[in-house]
């Protein structure tokens, strides 16, 4: 359940529980962002959103006990510092690299594309904030030739007391929401100082180029791809051919940033979206569905059994256990 502050507080910050990567889909329209979610390792999943609205930059704390793999764009005049709180970030990938222990993540300016995993049990924050605002900020400060750099390299190596600094920054934020427009403006650019004295302090940090591999990049687009493409029943042949790449480079990169081949990353890709359906009762009015069997073989689920083992596997629990929740929430 969503927990909010009252009065002026009231639309300024959020916190609430999501049980499936499709709800986390939903929780990242609500700052306008649209990314496809899906849950790459099995088990119930229980996560925690929280938001913070400063007016011209957005707080997110994201809690999860199961890896996720969020992609989509975030816009174009838009760009983030995140990094992972709690130092479990052993699988945490940023287009399909890993990050850096004790690292800023996610502010190349012009990278529209969004594409990020999650690694389980971990704490992840991240600021998102205009480059136009930002960058008159630095130009304000005199800093301009750091822009640059913001175009070119998407993470910064930092120390790790400065990661704690951070940690602790967004943390009481978060905890202790500036309750007026001044508050919110001075807790902006208190951030935006922060940020440039990370960006700036040369004898403490490393710029990590951005560089991902034409494999890693593949991936990306494959799971875009997939997303748009989950109500079709093809072979990976057909796949490969869309994507314009070989079956064997596609396995390859697959296995590499995702941990399976394409098509059981295909499959997890349907049952999320099955998932959410079952989740749903506006999404089934929507499409019409009036059962769990037509809701699976819409998306390419025409054995009973395999799909029910396969949905059970995944979010350990039935398909009809998740239906029944809907109807009595």
């Amino acid at each position: 359940m969503a927990r909010r502050g009252t009065g002026a507080q009231a639309d300024q910050s959020m916190k609430t529980a999501f049980h499936s990567a499709s709800e986390l889909k939903q929780l990242f329209k609500r700052i306008g962002k649209s990314f496809d979610a899906v849950q790459l390792s099995p088990g119930p999943l229980e996560g925690c959103f929280s938001i913070l609205n400063l007016g011209s930059m957005c707080l997110l704390e994201i809690r999860t006990n199961q890896r996720l793999l969020l992609n989509g764009e975030r816009g174009d005049d838009c760009m983030s510092f995140c990094f992972e709180a709690t130092g479990i970030a052993d699988e945490h990938r940023l287009f399909n690299q890993p990050i850096a222990p004790y690292s800023l993540n996610g502010f190349r300016q012009g990278q529209v594309e969004s594409h990020f995993q999650l690694t389980a049990n971990s704490t992840t924050f991240l600021a998102i904030l205009s480059i136009r605002r930002f960058n008159s900020f630095i130009c304000h400060s005199t800093e301009e030739e750091l822009i640059t750099q913001l175009k070119t390299n998407n993470s910064l190596q930092i120390t790790p007391a400065m990661h704690a600094q951070f940690r602790k920054k967004f943390e009481n934020l978060l905890l202790n929401p500036p309750l007026t427009t001044l508050h919110r403006r001075e807790a902006t650019n208190h951030l935006y100082s922060s940020f440039l004295i990370a960006l700036n302090d040369k004898h403490n940090v490393d710029y990590i180029t951005f560089a991902p591999s034409p494999r890693q990049e593949l991936v990306r687009e494959f799971i875009d791809w997939a997303f748009k493409n989950s109500h079709n029943d093809l072979s990976l042949d057909q796949i490969s051919e869309s994507l314009f790449a070989s079956r064997r480079t596609l396995i390859q990169g697959s296995k590499e940033s995702l941990g399976m081949g394409p098509m059981e990353m295909m499959k997890r890709v349907r049952l999320e979206q099955v998932n959410w359906i079952l989740r749903s009762t506006e999404a089934r009015a929507n499409e019409n569905f009036k059962t769990i069997t037509q809701v699976a073989q819409h998306y390419g689920f025409h054995s009973r059994g395999h799909f029910a083992k396969a949905y059970q596997n995944l979010f350990a629990e039935a398909p009809r256990d998740t239906w029944l929740k809907s109807t009595n929430s």
